[in-house]
């Protein structure tokens, strides 16, 4: 008789927790001072991605890169290759004082690859879903303001747009920083 009570108490115990989600993770959003925009570029001009993160991990951007040379009667002032891009990441967990790590979920385009419009005597072409940046990897890790240099890793931070000014490099991360983990890139705030 024992023995079928244990198991009914177990049952029981079972049953509560799964009703009351024991065992399910607390959902994780970025710093409340989100959103915030982020962009990723060499800073010789051309192209650019930019980024604009959400605190609960849905963002929005827009990739270009011109071409002034690819010039035609109906396009005089060039050809610009284009992803208007949104997406989301999950998986969100704070790693430290410093940092979060993201995993990208979803990465829509608003364009079908190929499709091409003149606007503005442009051609414009839109390109992979995937902009400059992002097109390879799906790990990544926020980097708050105040994440000391010293931490952050070269790859990371020669996309830095600091990186060739006159002075001196500061001790700390002086806005947010993303970081695509496979490809080395840096989208700064």
């Amino acid at each position: 008789m024992k023995i079928f009570s244990v198991k009914k108490a177990a049952l029981l115990l079972l049953c509560i927790a799964v009703l009351t989600g024991c065992g399910q993770k607390n959902e994780v959003t970025l710093p409340e001072d989100l959103p915030i925009e982020l962009e990723f570029a060499s800073g010789v001009g051309g192209w650019a991605s930019y980024l604009t993160l959400e605190r609960d991990g849905s963002f929005s951007g827009f990739y270009y890169s011109a071409d002034r040379g690819d010039c035609g009667e109906d396009y005089p002032n060039g050809t610009m290759y284009i992803c208007d891009f949104s997406g989301r990441f999950s998986d969100i967990e704070k790693v430290d004082e410093h940092s979060y790590s993201l995993t990208l979920a979803e990465l829509n385009s608003k364009h079908e690859v190929g499709e091409e419009w003149i606007e503005n005597e442009v051609k414009m072409i839109a390109i992979s879903s995937r902009p400059y940046g992002m097109e390879d990897g799906d790990e990544y890790i926020l980097y708050l303001p105040d994440t000391p240099m010293d931490a952050l890793n070269e790859d990371f931070l020669s996309w830095w747009p600091g990186q060739y000014g006159s002075d001196a490099m500061p001790e700390t991360l002086e806005g947010y920083g993303l970081y695509n983990i496979k490809m080395g890139y840096g989208f700064f705030e």
